[in-house]
C-alpha cells in the first residue's frame, strides 16, 4: 500500500508576515533569519524580504520597529501600549490567515510561559477566561463570535505575561481622559471587580484602562444602538457638519440619514485610531483626500466626484 505524503501548501506573503510577527511576540523566543526560514518554508532572500515588509508595516501603522541585536536575533522595539495595539490587530488577522500556526506554535508557547513564570493558574485557565469573556459580553451587550472568543483568550493570556513582567501600557493625559469617558471604562471596572472575586490578586491601575481600550478597539459603532454620551456628541457634531455643508453649497443629499450614519461609523473608529496614534490605511487616506477635494471642486465637477469620493450610494440633487 502506497503512503501518500501531504505537501504543505505554499504560504502567501500575508500569511508569512503574520507568522513572522507572531514569532516576535512569543515570550523569550530567539527569532533569527534561520528560524523564520524554517517556520515559513522559504529561502533566505524571501525571509529577509518578509522581515523588511513586516517592519515597514508596523512602523507605518503602529510606531514600532524590528531591530537586529548583536546575537543576530530580531526583536520588537516600541512602547508597551503600541506593542499591545499592534498585536491586537495582527493576532486577529492571524486567526483568519494562519490559524494552524496560532494553534500549534503561538498558543503552546504562551501556555508554557504562563507556567514558567508562576502566574496563578485560575488567571489563565481556559474555562475561567471563557466565563470572563461571557461576562464581558453581557455587560457590553455584545455577542462575541467564536473567533473573537479565541482571540480574547489568547490576547488576555499575553497581557497577563506582560503585566507579570512589569510591561504595563502608559497613557498620555488625553488618552487617559478619553478612555475614562467611554462606556467601556465603566464596564472594565465591573470586569476587574468580578475577576478579583475569583482571584484576589492586585493589578496595575492602567491595566484596567487598557482593558477598556481593548473593548473600544473591538467595538463596531452602531448608529442605532450607541447611546453613550460621547456617541451622542459625535452624532450631533456630524449633523451640524452636514447642515453647514448644505447651507454653504445649496446641495441636498437624497439620503442624508444614511450619509450621517456612515460618517458616524467611520469617524467613531477614526477618533480612537487618531488618539492612540494608529496609522490609517492608505486607501482610506486617499478617499479622505478625495472627499476634501470634492468639497472645493467647481459645482458641476463636485456633483460628479462626490459619489466615488465617499464610497457610498448616496446621491445629491440640486
Amino acid at each position: 500500500m502506497m503512503t501518500t505524503l501531504e505537501i504543505p501548501s505554499v504560504l502567501s506573503s500575508s500569511q508569512r508576515r503574520c507568522q513572522v510577527l507572531l514569532m516576535l511576540y512569543l515570550p523569550d523566543a530567539a527569532v533569527t533569519a534561520q528560524s523564520i526560514i524554517a517556520a515559513n518554508g522559504v529561502d533566505d532572500a524571501i525571509a529577509r524580504q518578509d522581515i523588511a515588509e513586516t517592519r515597514d508595516e508596523i512602523q507605518r501603522y503602529h510606531r514600532l520597529d524590528i531591530v537586529t541585536h548583536h546575537d543576530g536575533c530580531y526583536r520588537l522595539e516600541g512602547s508597551a501600549l503600541n506593542q499591545r495595539l499592534c498585536l491586537l490587530h495582527w493576532l486577529r488577522r492571524s486567526l483568519r490567515l494562519c490559524p494552524h500556526f496560532v494553534s500549534h506554535q503561538f498558543t503552546p508557547a504562551l501556555k508554557t510561559a504562563l507556567k514558567q513564570q508562576g502566574i496563578a493558574r485560575p488567571l489563565y485557565d481556559d474555562a475561567n477566561l471563557r466565563a470572563l469573556i461571557n461576562f464581558c459580553s453581557r455587560k457590553l451587550q455584545r455577542q462575541f463570535e467564536c473567533r473573537d472568543v479565541q482571540f480574547l483568550q489568547l490576547y488576555l493570556q499575553y497581557c497577563l505575561i506582560q503585566h507579570h513582567r512589569g510591561n504595563t501600557p502608559q497613557f498620555s493625559p488625553v488618552q487617559r481622559s478619553w478612555t475614562q469617558s467611554r462606556g467601556e471604562y465603566f464596564t472594565a471596572q465591573e470586569i476587574v471587580r468580578h475577576w478579583k472575586r475569583r482571584v484576589p490578586q492586585g493589578t496595575h491601575g492602567d491595566e484596567q484602562l487598557f482593558l477598556a481600550l481593548l473593548f473600544m478597539m473591538l467595538r463596531t459603532p452602531d448608529p442605532a444602538l450607541d447611546k453613550h454620551q460621547q456617541d451622542q456628541r459625535l452624532r450631533r457634531a456630524i449633523v451640524r457638519m452636514v447642515a453647514r455643508f448644505r447651507a454653504q453649497t445649496g446641495m441636498n443629499f437624497s439620503d442624508e440619514q444614511g450619509l450621517t450614519d456612515q460618517l458616524y461609523v467611520h469617524l467613531a473608529q477614526a477618533l480612537d485610531r487618531s488618539l492612540f496614534e494608529i496609522g490609517i490605511d492608505n486607501s482610506l487616506r486617499r478617499r479622505s483626500i478625495g472627499f476634501i477635494h470634492a468639497c472645493y471642486a467647481p459645482p458641476k465637477r463636485r456633483c460628479m466626484s462626490w459619489k466615488p469620493s465617499l464610497g457610498c450610494g448616496s446621491r445629491m440633487k440640486r
